[in-house]
């Protein structure tokens, strides 16, 4: 697995990059991929794949989110948001890790992560995500708030959270799911079957 953080690459993400060969065709990045930026949210309509928030015309939007973009080639759905739910245990275990005030804490709910910053007993909504398959692969996409300021809903960000060095975050997040997913792999060829 590939991956790449368009450090200083503002991106709007408005669900267009939820796409296959989305990182191929922009960044040269071929095969299964975790891509990382910086930027706005909008998600228009068009590229809404979740069909529950298309109904119910929720707004999913955000002035400024780190967004994670994975590709996973012959995934199919249930493979997919297995890892997305990977994917969000990476974050949780690196905003509790390097978080400066140990009294904020992050939880999971299904495919998305609420933040308690410290002092507040109020939790706010920290990501959007969704996890989709296209003929040849799984798409994954999760963004995270860098501040509360702007968003539609009761949110946080991870600044409140107390993640200051947003670049080494996103970086140190694509390392840790790296790793995850290469272990696995490891693991899942060295076991003899049972017969």
């Amino acid at each position: 697995m590939k991956g790449k953080y368009l450090k200083g690459k503002k991106i709007e993400y408005d669900g267009s990059q939820l796409s296959p060969l989305w990182a191929f065709m922009n960044f040269d990045i071929q095969g299964n991929s975790i891509v990382s930026f910086r930027g706005p949210c909008n998600i228009k309509e068009e590229y809404m794949v979740d069909m529950a928030d298309r109904k119910n015309k929720v707004k999913i939007s955000s002035p400024d989110m780190v967004h994670f973009v994975l590709e996973l080639f012959g995934y199919d759905i249930l493979k997919t948001v297995l890892t997305q739910r990977l994917l969000i245990s990476a974050v949780m275990d690196t905003i509790r890790d390097l978080a400066l005030d140990e009294d904020a804490d992050v939880e999971r709910e299904n495919d998305n992560i609420y933040g308690y910053p410290p002092g507040e007993d109020d939790r706010g909504k920290l990501s959007v995500s969704v996890a989709t398959c296209s003929p040849i692969s799984g798409l994954i996409h999760l963004g995270l708030n860098i501040t509360a300021k702007g968003t539609p809903v009761r949110a946080v960000g991870l600044k409140e959270l107390g993640i200051q060095d947003i670049d080494g975050f996103v970086v140190e997040v694509e390392e840790r799911f790296i790793s995850e997913m290469n272990g696995i792999e490891i693991d899942s060829t060295k076991v003899r079957p049972v017969i």
